[in-house]
Formats: structure tokens, sequence, C-alpha cells
């Protein structure tokens, strides 16, 4: 939303400027400018001034949607500055809105989640994250209130009560959730094995799962924010929660693995 309406508002107050000030028109380009980047630093500081306010002592029950609208929003710009064009393709596949499901994606890059977060916005999208991440200055308040869920992988016990939380949660309608089967992140591009056990919270939860395929994303630090990178999202398949409870958690691996090696095969 704010990618859109802060150039329209830079442009009209580098517009209307000139109508009550003795500057030249000649100076518009760059009151836009001007106007649009402090609009940009405006968001930020305000999203560092509410952080605060989002305390990570307590469990969250149930997801703020303030705080995941700002976390996308945010996302947004920041994508947006760093020169991404992403083309999404499989639109058509994608479930009614209201519906949670489980998300299978490759990993490229940590702008995976946040390009999924901003092109899905009409659902709450969450992720399965590493404890580093939620202690980040700002970010990580943010996080944890807009619904990501820690994982530690050192703690089978602990893994287990994230698990059976990501499966309530998406059960009950709360939230969808996407997860990373590889595990960490492709350096090269190559399809890496997966990970069985991060498909038992949707077999827990009996719900349905989304592929995607994410491609090209891992060029966004290396050209932004002078050059743009054009990334692909291409949502492969929706597989209804019957397909979830007639196969186990190794099964339904195999299959997503074999989706996404089918169409973008192992260079």
């Amino acid at each position: 939303m704010f990618v859109i309406l802060f150039p329209i508002l830079a442009l009209c107050g580098a517009c209307i400027t000139p109508l009550f000030t003795p500057i030249s028109w000649w100076w518009v380009p760059l009151l836009w400018l001007g106007y649009f980047l402090g609009l940009y630093l405006l968001f930020f500081l305000i999203g560092m001034l509410l952080a605060p306010f989002f305390s990570k002592k307590k469990p969250v029950k149930r997801p703020s949607r303030f705080a995941r609208f700002l976390l996308v929003e945010a996302y947004a710009l920041g994508l947006a500055f760093m020169g991404a064009r992403c083309r999404v393709e499989g639109l058509e596949k994608l479930p009614p809105r209201g519906t949670t499901f489980l998300i299978v994606s490759n990993h490229l890059s940590n702008y995976d989640h946040m390009l999924m977060m901003v092109k899905l916005r009409r659902y709450p999208i969450a992720f399965i994250s590493k404890p580093e991440n939620f202690t980040i200055p700002f970010v990580g308040r943010y996080l944890w209130h807009s619904g990501f869920l820690s994982i530690d992988r050192g703690s089978a016990r602990n893994a287990i009560r994230t698990v059976n939380e990501t499966a309530d949660r998406i059960k009950n309608g709360v939230m969808c959730y996407g997860v990373f089967p590889e595990g960490t992140r492709s350096r090269k591009g190559v399809l890496l094995p997966f990970h069985s056990g991060v498909f038992l919270s949707a077999t827990k939860a009996k719900s349905p799962i989304l592929v995607i395929h994410m491609q090209n994303t891992e060029q966004i630090n290396r050209r932004g924010p002078f050059r743009p990178t054009r990334v692909k999202m291409d949502i492969l398949a929706y597989l209804p929660a019957e397909y979830t409870t007639t196969h186990t958690d190794a099964q339904i691996s195999e299959e997503t693995r074999a989706m996404m090696l089918e169409k973008y095969p192992n260079p």
C-alpha cells in the first residue's frame, strides 16, 4: 500500500509547494525526491517508536494484525528500495481467502519469506524461524507479535512444542505458516535434500499444503539497490487436506521436492 501511496503523496507535496512558496517549479523533481525519502524515513521511525509497545516477555496467544500490517509494509518498502521486481505465476491455484495452510518453499535468500508475505498478503502468513531472528533490534518484536514461531533444533522437546503450536494455529484458522524443508539457504541455487520433519505440523493439523518455488532472490543483495532484480515466485501446487491425511511426512517431503525438481531441475 505505502509503496504506491508514498510516491503519490510526494508528488502532491512537490507540486503544491511552489504554489505557496517562492520556490521555482524547476525544483519539483528534487522536492519529490526529498518528500519521498522523508516519508520512507518517517515510516521506519514510527515503526521504531512503536516497537517497545510489542513486548516479547509474554507469549502471544493471538497474533497482532497491526504488527503484521506494519511488518508487511516494511518488507514491501524494503523490497522496492532494493529493486526487487517479482513476477508471480500460478495465482489461480490459491485457495479461497480465509483458508489456512502450510507453505513449503525452497530457500535461496532472506528475501524469500518477505516476498511471500507481501505477494500473498491476503492470507495471514508467518514463518517458523530460528531463535536469533527474534533478537534483531525492533524487527524481532514485530516478528514475535506477527505470529512467527521460534524453533530450537537443539532441543527435541522445544521443537515438538513449536510443531504442536504451529499445527494448532493452522487447524484453528489463526495463521498460515511457511517452512523451508531444506533447513538452510542454498548458496548455489541447487535444491538441497528435504527434512521431512517440517511437514509434521501439516499432518498433525490435517491441513492443506501450498508448494512454492522461488527463483533468483539470491541476486537481490548483489544487484540492489542501484540495479533492479527480476525474481519469480511460482505457485506449483495446492495440496488439499485429503492429501495430507493419506500421506506420511516422508512421502510428502519426497513428492513436494519432486514437484520442484520436475519443473526446475538442479543445474
